[in-house]
């Protein structure tokens, strides 16, 4: 035993040697037994460097080595020879953003120092990318929002739904509905008020943030019922008649309407109003007891249990209450008479009092002066003017009076024999 000692040391020695020597060789040559893989792992979305990613390289289920991206992205990690020869994994290991990607080396050659893997981008996960679809059934109190879930961002959805207001951008802060059921298509009906444009958005909510769809408008219909406006169709100085049409009656049948009408803008059934009770359609309204040559306004309504709908307002000017009267030119004249007369062409909403025909040797003769008086009433009179002076140049204009006052025809010229 101890004559073979010294040979033993000196094979293991010797064999030492050889093999310090056969790697140096393949170094000297080019062919290295470990290699280095570079690379640099930027962020998918924003294209960031990512700093502290774990990266490992995996034979199977055994972890080989472990490092660390630095601040730029950057990792450098050593592989044998004879991992490479045997095909395995460099993993970018799940942390509490980024998920796992593992990059299969299974063509690499060991006659490489340096090996580059280039950039590699991840992605971690994100706010839902989420649409806002439809509004279908819109209805004065309700409306069907369809939305869908296009990416969860790689992350679970806990909540979603729909945001809706009356300002344009909703947000979770403002009025929202879940939803139930399938995640990537859903639907919800909403309640809301008659007769109202809203905003909505859908939405979802992830462990990340809360992801938005595109902002859709829509107008709830009107509870109330639609009117039109009123159409004057016969005026006097004291009484007027309109029509206007009930389109709609709303979500409840009209109990009442009509016409009402004021002196100031905007009247509403606490001023002077019609009341024609149930129905819809076309319908025709008197306004009575109205001022002569006055400006009214006037809208037409209609109630149902809802409320009272009014149309857009409409103006009218009542006609004058005075007289209008035409007169006859002068026929039959001699040396001391004439005949003449007039017509009572309107009575301005009043009974004629009076009427005639006014006569003098000046212009625009008036009852001040000469004039016959030819009964009341409305109509065609015949006057006879008497005491009149020879080759004399006479002005006549017939004449009406009722309780508004006194008004004159047209006047005329003639010259006694």
């Amino acid at each position: 035993m101890r004559r073979n000692k010294p040979f033993i040391i000196l094979f293991l020695a010797i064999t030492a040697l050889c093999l310090s020597s056969c790697i140096k060789n393949l170094e000297d040559e080019g062919i290295y037994v470990t290699t280095n893989c570079h690379g640099i792992l930027l962020d998918q979305r924003s294209q960031q460097p990512l700093q502290n990613i774990t990266i490992v390289t995996t034979n199977g289920d055994i972890i080989l080595r472990t490092v660390y991206s630095d601040s730029t992205g950057s990792f450098t990690i050593p592989i044998s020879a004879s991992q490479i020869n045997s095909g395995y994994y460099i993993s970018i290991q799940p942390d509490s953003l980024y998920n796992t990607l593992d990059i299969l080396l299974d063509n690499m050659k060991p006659g490489q120092q340096n090996y580059e893997l280039g950039s590699i981008f991840i992605q971690g996960p994100a706010i839902p990318t989420i649409t806002t679809d439809t509004v279908t059934d819109i209805t004065p109190f309700t409306a069907i929002c369809v939305g869908t879930i296009v990416d969860n961002g790689n992350s679970s959805i806990t909540e979603y739904g729909f945001v809706y207001d009356t300002l344009p951008y909703p947000n979770v802060n403002n009025y929202k509905v879940y939803a139930n059921g399938d995640t990537s298509t859903f639907s919800s009906t909403i309640e809301l008020q008659p007769g109202t444009t809203y905003y909505i958005r859908a939405y979802a909510r992830n462990g990340i943030g809360v992801g938005y769809g595109q902002q859709l408008s829509f107008t709830t219909l009107s509870a109330l019922p639609t009117i039109t406006a009123p159409t004057i169709a016969t005026l006097s100085s004291t009484s007027a008649t309109c029509t206007a049409t009930i389109q709609n009656e709303g979500s409840a049948i009209v109990t009442q309407h009509g016409v009402c009408w004021s002196t100031q803008p905007n009247p509403t059934t606490n001023n002077s109003h019609t009341e024609q009770g149930y129905g819809s359609g076309t319908f025709t309204s008197t306004l009575n007891n109205l001022q002569p040559s006055t400006t009214y306004y006037l809208r037409a309504y209609a109630q149902n249990s809802y409320g009272t709908a009014y149309s857009t307002q409409r103006t009218l000017t009542t006609t004058s209450a005075m007289p209008t009267v035409s007169t006859f030119p002068a026929t039959s004249i001699t040396s001391s008479s004439a005949i003449s007369g007039g017509n009572i062409l309107r009575d301005g909403g009043l009974p004629i009092l009076r009427r005639g025909v006014c006569f003098s040797t000046s212009p625009v003769p008036t009852i001040e002066g000469n004039h016959t008086t030819d009964g009341s009433g409305n109509g065609q009179f015949v006057s006879n003017l008497t005491g009149l002076l020879p080759a004399t140049t006479y002005y006549i204009r017939a004449y009406a009076t009722n309780a508004a006052g006194t008004a004159y025809g047209e006047q005329y010229i003639f010259v006694t024999q």
